[in-house]
């Protein structure tokens, strides 16, 4: 009599075994994946600090080396959520001392962390308070040749801030982004950002922005010109004596260019006179821009001959 049952149904468990084992060995291939390290700066975060008070100084940016797998780990790379929040609830004013769990961290599954620097740190807590503070335009450069500002306004005049106290007690003015005006011959107003730059930790409550107005004039200047006496209405005339001198006020390229030519209008009206000796004055027409201060000699004599 022959058996052979057994030997099939042994036959059919071995090859369930081998199938198994095969699956096993292509779900490891699948699922494994190269482990490796990597170090990441994962910045601290604050939460729940009491109203009135603020976080200051020496918040550090922990360097945290994770292990994990590479595909993950390059991820984390980019991960711009990741971070050590710190509950603060209980804070109150003075120094902190803040030691990191590694368990606060929150990551994916699989990454674990390996090393923190620093593991501890003291931050300052302080009373946060506000204040009004002047804003002053901050301007740079000259503007063109023969012009001048004469006036700078900013809008709004005055800004409130917050931020602690010890730093805002330091503070006596915010000025603005710089604003140039170099070759400026006219008046301007442009918008610009307040210059808060200088610490984090103080922040401007509103609007960051100001409207500034910046007033170009030319400039005045006063000078003594020399100007060669004229007649109108009469042919042959002597005149003594025969120049005079203007002290001339007006903007400084006007004044500059009636220095160097013969700009202005100086003459004795000799209309409707007969041969004889007068005594006259001069007639000055200067630029509509400019003003007459003094003249001297201020009579004339003249004499006009037949």
């Amino acid at each position: 009599m022959t058996r052979t049952a057994p030997a099939k149904q042994s036959y059919k468990s071995v090859r369930l075994i081998l199938a198994a084992l095969v699956l096993l060995l292509v779900a490891g291939l699948l699922f494994y994946e190269k482990q490796d390290e990597v170090t990441l700066a994962i910045p601290v975060s604050f939460e729940q600090i009491p109203d009135g008070l603020i976080a200051v100084q020496n918040i550090p940016i922990p360097e945290t080396r994770l292990k994990g797998p590479s595909r993950i780990l390059e991820g984390l790379k980019d991960d711009s959520q990741l971070s050590y929040k710190i509950d603060l609830s209980t804070a109150k004013p003075g120094p902190l001392s803040i030691k990191i769990s590694p368990e606060m961290i929150k990551l994916p599954r699989r990454v674990s962390v390996v090393e923190i620097d620093p593991v501890s740190f003291t931050v300052i807590i302080e009373t946060r308070m506000e204040k009004m503070i002047p804003v002053v335009p901050d301007l740079k450069n000259d503007p063109a040749p023969g012009y001048a500002i004469s006036r700078v306004v900013a809008a709004p005049s005055m800004v409130r801030l917050t931020g602690p106290a010890s730093m805002l007690e330091e503070i006596s003015a915010v000025r603005t982004t710089p604003i140039d005006v170099v070759g400026l011959t006219e008046t301007i107003k442009k918008k610009v950002a307040l210059n808060l730059n200088y610490n984090p930790n103080v922040q401007v409550i509103g609007d960051s922005l100001a409207e500034v107005e910046i007033v170009v004039e030319e400039k005045i200047d006063e000078k003594w010109l020399d100007i060669a006496i004229q007649a109108k209405g009469g042919n042959k005339y002597v005149i003594t004596p025969d120049r005079i001198e203007i002290l001339l006020r007006g903007p400084v390229n006007t004044v500059k260019k009636l220095a160097q030519g013969n700009g202005i209008q100086v003459y004795v009206d000799l209309k409707g006179l007969k041969p004889g000796t007068y005594e006259r004055r001069a007639v000055i027409k200067p630029p509509l821009n400019t003003t007459l201060v003094e003249a001297k000699p201020e009579v004339f004599t003249v004499t006009v001959l037949k």
